[in-house]
């Protein structure tokens, strides 16, 4: 018997891809053009949860703008299609608690799907969420951040009298 860490919750006949675990899923290819793409489920099947962390991801990439970052359906065939092609680069989960983390391999159909992700560490895993981290630590600025005053009693017990708020 194998096991696996997370569920890939799969949708329908055609096997669309939903989420991972209670992760917003992602892929980071190169598409059927040639071109990279970062590319998760859209909302508007209402199968996806939204989420803030998947929202930021997003933003972050695409603000980047080295690739695409898209919403379209994603299908096990079309993973199976580019991993065969050599063209699937990194796949990965976001959400509150993780930020990211990273997929190594699905186990579909009674096969061992071997994703690239962590071949070369997961670098666009790994740099989405330092530049996330960052921000919500304060190591990097950012207009999501609001800084709120605490009370003088946290001043007064030793703690830092700011906050920041995203």
């Amino acid at each position: 018997m194998r096991w696996c860490v997370e569920v890939l919750w799969l949708y329908g006949p055609d096997h669309k891809v939903t989420e991972v675990g209670t992760m917003n899923f992602f892929a980071f290819w190169i598409n059927e053009r040639g071109e990279r793409e970062l590319v998760t489920p859209p909302l508007n099947s209402g199968l996806i949860l939204p989420g803030i962390t998947r929202q930021s991801l997003m933003e972050l990439a695409a603000g980047w703008r080295e690739f695409d970052v898209v919403e379209r359906p994603i299908f096990m065939h079309d993973i199976e299609r580019a991993l065969d092609e050599r063209r699937l680069l990194e796949l990965f989960g976001a959400g509150t608690a993780c930020v990211v983390c990273p997929i190594e391999r699905i186990l579909y159909d009674g096969k061992t799907l071997e994703i690239p992700t962590m071949v070369d560490n997961a670098p666009l895993t790994m740099r989405l969420h330092k530049a996330l981290t960052d921000i919500q630590y304060g190591r990097s600025p950012s207009n999501w951040m609001v800084e709120v005053a605490c009370d003088d009693d946290a001043t007064a017990n030793g703690r830092d009298s700011r906050a920041v708020s995203l």
